[in-house]
């Protein structure tokens, strides 16, 4: 049975067109890249949008600008508190820094050491918590509610938030615009997805233009399995993944709600394919993607037959990465090296 929706009109191209005015001096305009190695295999076009360039290496920067702009004045001098596992942190840390706005972050301990230093250099007081009771995300959003309380700081959710989700939706408008300039249809748009705020954004934008689909890895598929019952899913997390930005059990309410109302559709990848992914990023286009930024690329080489002839734009979202594991991956697998050349 689909769940009562949360919300009885959706936000619109005009309330997203104003978030975006509201924060664009701030934000870059990330490019559109063409994959040669993916129109190939799929005998059609596909486009990366580089959101692995974007302030604080990730989109999640765009939501985080817009939340903070629209506090009131009471809460910009109290502060504000979060969770996160790394990309919403660091684009916390640089939106508060940016309107002068107190940041504390509570992140899990094994967050890669790179996007707690992003945090960290952008100003923010970072909390590690150590607890992965229920789950790692779980327990973080858990110690974040009672810091709000003790601080009487604003607590803010990653994903599952209006504004939030109004100010993702950024780079969908971006991206159409840059569609416009080309004068090229989309047929397909690939969002990567942890709790939702990405996805549902850009179908916010997209629906009734492209088909939308919410690509997670296996074993934290929470958003595909809700999609496929029309009620929030939990998924298992038992399967061990290098994509720590997509570990949410389960998607947002507001984002699930928005993406049952667009339509949106599911697809899983294996973490093996995201590393071949990681892979074509670097030798085809040089962009640096972290293995959660990589997986709309995995789910194209994972189901080419899905979008034969087509035209499909991939959302790259994020680049923050730790060296180590990063050379690990482009060094793996040296014998079976993903070809660019056909």
């Amino acid at each position: 049975m689909t769940e009562v929706p949360v919300f009885s009109t959706l936000p619109n191209h005009n309330t997203i067109s104003r978030a975006y005015e509201q924060i664009r001096r701030f934000v870059r305009t990330t490019p559109l890249i063409r994959s040669d190695h993916l129109s190939q295999l799929i005998h059609g076009e596909v486009l990366v949008k580089a959101e692995s360039l974007q302030v604080t290496g990730a989109f999640k920067f765009r939501g985080a600008l817009y939340r903070l702009l629209n506090l009131n004045h009471e809460q910009k001098e109290r502060g504000v508190i979060a969770y996160s596992s790394g990309n919403f942190a660091a684009g916390l840390a640089a939106a508060g820094q940016i309107l002068k706005i107190p940041v504390r972050l509570v992140m899990p301990h094994d967050a890669p050491k790179a996007k707690i230093q992003n945090a960290e250099y952008y100003g923010a007081q970072v909390i590690l918590c150590h607890s992965v009771t229920p789950s790692r995300e779980e327990a973080a959003s858990d110690m974040a509610r009672e810091l709000a309380e003790t601080h009487s700081a604003t607590l803010l959710h990653p994903f599952d938030d209006y504004e939030i989700i109004v100010g993702q939706a950024s780079v969908a408008l971006e991206l159409q615009g840059q569609l416009e300039e080309k004068n090229q249809m989309c047929d397909h748009l690939l969002c990567p997805v942890g709790g939702g705020s990405l996805v549902a954004g850009s179908s916010l934008v997209f629906t009734n233009v492209a088909e939308v689909w919410a690509v997670e890895v296996d074993g934290y598929q929470g958003m595909n399995l809700s999609l496929k019952q029309g009620k929030r899913c939990r998924a298992d997390g038992s399967i061990p993944s290098d994509c720590d930005a997509l570990m949410a059990l389960e998607p947002g309410v507001a984002n699930l709600d928005i993406t049952l109302q667009t339509n949106v559709r599911g697809i899983t990848v294996n973490s093996d394919t995201v590393h071949d992914a990681v892979r074509i990023g670097f030798q085809e286009m040089n962009l640096v993607l972290e293995p959660s930024g990589a997986v709309a690329i995995a789910a194209i080489m994972e189901n080419p037959e899905l979008f034969e002839n087509k035209t499909v734009v991939i959302i790259a979202s994020g680049g923050n990465v730790d060296p180590e594991k990063y050379a690990s991956i482009l060094q793996s697998k040296e014998d079976k090296k993903v070809s660019i050349r056909q």
